[in-house]
């Protein structure tokens, strides 16, 4: 096209007569001259590197074992090694559908594939089982429009040394439309010759694996038991054991199947197995029972057997776990009844399951506690209400009563009892992840040497306490009070963990994750972290109760010493404050806990203050409160606690009711008290709504859940405040005062 269009100008420019016309005929033709120059050069010299990547190509593959090609996208050889040479006697110039042709079965279906998805993902492989042989064939991108195709036998599979073909087990390689691609000798004798489909082997479809089928014999239908042993690209492996005796005993030995199978007396007694079995089993041995080796059925195991051996109960498959010491492990177990030399027998074919039960552990873990983390956010809100009506009307009987008064002791012991009933229900809302934190940046070395003399008096004199420090430790972001609380609780484990006296030694050291860390259903992302390890020589945690330990009110110490609660707190703090918290321990070793900071860049991130609380008498105050509490009790002790501080106090029990009382426009309000969860309309919603008419009135939000309870509920509300329950009579005035200001 470059052409003809120079070719134009140029004769436009020759016939032409003189002038601009000319000049521009000319300059046109001159300009697709170059375009077409540019462009010649161009792809000569793409063709002149595609075949220097070609080249290079060929020799670092010439001496490869595998056969490999190099071939364009329309399938075309460029190269060929000397494997492929001999093995396709394939050169350059052929088509690969034409080489392959002679030992694959649809090799234009097996080029369209593979080089579709090696277009889309760079690189790709798939397992062929042809009848003699199969390959793992893999397709690359080394270039653009350019594709590698490697040929890698693979060994066979079915048993170690041994060719499929030969094989004493019945055994058939199906693709995805149930067309047969291999029968083995053992197969082609048992199915009466060659097939061509599944349904021309089987009477009933689809093929039920784990459960005896029927198979069209010579001499009439024969069951079996048909185990699969894998799935690739929609291709799987049938083993067909016959369940009959005289079949049973032409097959001989289960060593050929490559999945774990045990034969059983109807009480349970194992008369062979194989070695996938013996391995999967723990070297279990001919003579063993099962019902030692497997629990969790949730009825004796025997009952099971005796059904199966009877034909009174349906094929389905259980999930056991293995009585091993060393790892936990799962099997799916299917027991199927079988017949030989006129004795019944059980055959029963074994799965790994341990990841796929890991997997629903996880799920189960996970809904569990977060089920329990919300009903402890409940119940913890709720008894938040109750504490600050407790203690804020005993705080309104101890301003009539003095030292010197009969009550006055009895009134500080249900002050002090309130404090220690918060502190339990904090623990709940530091398990559910809903306490409000104060963060600041802090130096670990800093925060343990000011808590070190209060440990040391926790531990007791049997206890030596050793700290050791990373010289250089980053700075961390994290609620001081709240980290403090996590150190101690693991440090009075520890010593408990030890009656007899022993050493705890704290640790601290920067460490740097270059890629993901996933242990113990968790993963921790790359970044920067400060860990602390807190290690005893106790007498360490059982395996099965290590999984629990985070648990709330689990515990393993007697009644009265312990409530559950430590550990499941020290998990919900450090987890709010975006770390992670893991536990090594083995009986007569010791534990150790190893928590995961991440490092904080940001060291003048501003920190939030907690609620004053004053030790001296508040002054008097003057202004207007309106109150929404829709708990009674509560409303009524922080009404009397601002109006006995001189605040005109307007009550209301519903956001609908305050909207409804403010919208009399000569109610004048300086603040506004509310609580923040209230059937109906929630705090933040109405104080937006009446914000919109009033937008310099000053909010304070008071609520039994943490701060964050209403951030998802919209913008941050101006001039707010919050103050969470319970709270004291002085700390509700005196943030009242200070919105005054």
């Amino acid at each position: 096209m470059l052409v003809a269009l120079a070719a134009a100008s140029a004769g436009v420019s020759l016939l032409a007569p003189g002038g601009m016309v000319t000049l521009g005929a000319a300059a046109a033709a001159a300009t697709l001259l170059f375009m077409l120059a540019t462009v010649a050069v161009y792809d000569w010299r793409a063709v002149q590197q595609a075949a220097l990547i070609t080249h290079r190509l060929q020799q670092m593959t010439e001496h490869d074992p595998a056969p490999t090609f190099f071939a364009d996208s329309e399938g075309r050889i460029a190269t060929a090694n000397q494997a492929a040479r001999q093995k396709f006697g394939a050169g350059p110039g052929d088509l690969l559908t034409d080489v392959m042709r002679g030992s694959f079965g649809n090799p234009a279906g097996m080029v369209d594939r593979l080089q579709g998805q090696a277009t889309r993902t760079q690189a790709t492989s798939e397992d062929i089982v042809t009848r003699k042989s199969a390959y793992r064939v893999a397709v690359q991108t080394p270039a653009k429009d350019l594709f590698q195709w490697r040929f890698d036998t693979l060994p066979d599979r079915s048993h170690p040394g041994r060719p499929a073909e030969h094989l004493p087990v019945a055994m058939i390689t199906a693709g995805r439309s149930g067309a047969i691609l291999f029968m083995n000798d053992a197969a082609r004798m048992l199915a009466g010759g060659r097939q061509k489909t599944l349904a021309d082997v089987f009477v009933a479809q689809p093929v039920r694996p784990n459960e005896i089928n029927m198979v069209r014999g010579d001499d009439g239908p024969v069951e079996v038991m048909v185990v699969e042993q894998q799935r690739s690209a929609g291709r799987c492996e049938l083993f067909l054991l016959p369940v009959s005796g005289t079949r049973m005993r032409q097959v001989g030995s289960l060593e050929g199947l490559p999945v774990p199978i045990l034969k059983l007396t109807p009480g349970g007694r194992i008369v062979s197995l194989n070695v996938q079995a013996r391995a999967l089993l723990g070297d279990a041995a001919e003579g063993d029972l099962l019902f030692n080796l497997m629990t969790g059925l949730g009825r004796p195991l025997t009952d099971w057997l005796k059904e199966t051996a009877e034909g009174r109960t349906v094929k389905h498959t259980e999930f056991l776990r293995l009585s091993r010491t060393d790892r936990e492990m799962f099997v799916q177990v299917t027991l199927s009844r079988a017949s030989e030399d006129g004795e019944t027998t059980v055959v029963a074919v074994l799965h790994d399951a341990t990841e796929l039960k890991t997997l629903e552990a996880q799920f189960v873990q996970t809904q569990k506690m977060q089920a329990i983390g919300q009903l402890a956010g409940g119940v913890a809100h709720d008894f938040n209400n109750l504490l600050t009506a407790i203690s804020g009307h005993c705080d309104l009987l101890l301003l009539r009563h003095d030292q010197g008064d009969l009550d006055y002791a009895d009134l500080i012991q249900i002050r002090q009892n309130s404090n220690r009933a918060a502190a339990l229900v904090s623990q709940l809302l530091a398990f559910s992840r809903k306490q409000t934190l104060r963060l600041e940046a802090l130096d670990l070395r800093d925060t343990l040497a000011d808590l070190t003399h209060l440990l040391n008096r926790l531990v007791g004199e049997k206890v030596t306490l050793t700290l050791v420090h990373d010289p250089v430790l980053k700075t961390i972001r994290a609620d001081k009070r709240q980290l403090e609380q996590v150190l101690m609780n693991l440090v009075v484990n520890a010593r408990d963990a030890m009656p007899g006296g022993g050493e705890i030694r704290i640790e601290t050291e920067a460490h740097s994750l270059t890629e993901p860390l996933r242990r113990d259903r968790a993963r921790v992302p790359v970044g920067e972290y400060v860990l602390v390890r807190v290690i005893d020589q106790g007498s360490g945690i059982e395996a099965d109760k290590l999984q629990k330990i985070f648990e709330p009110f689990y515990t393993t110490k007697r009644t009265g010493e312990g409530t559950g609660l430590g550990l499941s707190t020290a998990y919900g703090i450090v987890k709010q404050s975006g770390g992670f918290i893991f536990v090594d321990s083995e009986p007569g070793k010791g534990t150790c806990f190893t928590l995961y900071l991440p490092v904080f860049d940001q060291v003048d991130d501003p920190v939030l203050e907690e609620p004053p609380t004053p030790t001296t008498p508040t002054k008097q105050g003057e202004g207007v409160v309106l109150l929404v509490e829709d708990e009674a009790p509560v409303r009524a002790f922080a009404s009397r606690a601002l109006r006995l501080r001189g605040y005109t106090v307007l009550e209301a029990e519903s956001a609908e009711d305050a909207l409804e009382l403010l919208s009399d426009s000569s109610v004048a309000v300086d603040v506004f008290v509310t609580d923040v969860v209230m059937p109906g309309m929630d705090g933040p919603t109405w104080v937006r709504q009446a914000q919109e008419d009033r937008p310099d009135v000053r909010v304070v939000f008071v609520s039994g859940y943490a701060e964050g309870a209403f951030g998802d509920t919209g913008p941050e509300v101006a001039n707010s405040t919050f103050l969470p329950k319970p709270f004291s009579l002085n700390q509700l005035t005196d943030t009242v005062a200070q919105q005054m200001q």
